[in-house]
């Protein structure tokens, strides 16, 4: 996906300008922000492959003490084997640039760390997480909405592996697979 440099620099610089982003002015702990950590949210891949791939990871979660909510598409609501929340992400929102916040706002702001497990994020993806973690967003390096994300993960070659990263970032301990 291609998109107007100057555009999305001029939509990041209002994002970050109204706090709606999060960025550090300086270095932070790792740990310092991990602290206290509990409410999650994670952004599922869009297409049906990463999807399941995704969930596969999911579910070598150990036992812990997050709140996570995950957003996904309406059609995996039933198949995401997920005992939380779930959110519906908007439709055709992957066209959408920029994001308009009315278009999620069934997606509670209120989260310790947001994750992008999406292979290729896209705008409403990447708003998503740079929006909802207050303390952390992690993604896999993707060059243009980098911006979004406090910790890029670059992208393996195995996705699952890019996936397990991401989790253990956010503070989730994995069975081995």
């Amino acid at each position: 996906m291609v998109f107007d440099t100057l555009r999305l620099k001029m939509w990041m610089n209002s994002l970050r300008r109204s706090g709606k982003v999060l960025a550090f002015k300086k270095p932070v702990s790792f740990q310092e922000q991990m602290k206290d950590s509990s409410r999650i949210c994670i952004c599922m891949p869009k297409d049906e492959h990463h999807f399941y791939e995704a969930r596969e990871c999911l579910q070598q979660i150990k036992d812990h003490d997050h709140w996570v909510l995950l957003v996904l598409n309406k059609e995996y609501e039933l198949v995401a084997e997920h005992r939380g929340k779930t959110e519906i992400y908007p439709p055709d929102t992957s066209r959408s640039f920029p994001v308009n916040e009315n278009t999620v706002k069934n997606i509670p702001a209120k989260f310790d760390i947001a994750i992008d497990l999406s292979p290729k994020p896209d705008p409403s993806t990447a708003y998503i997480t740079g929006t909802r973690g207050k303390k952390m967003t992690i993604g896999l390096k993707s060059g243009a909405l980098d911006p979004f994300y406090t910790i890029l993960v670059n992208p393996n070659e195995d996705y699952k592996e890019s996936v397990r990263t991401m989790l253990r970032f956010g503070g989730f301990v994995l069975r081995e697979a």
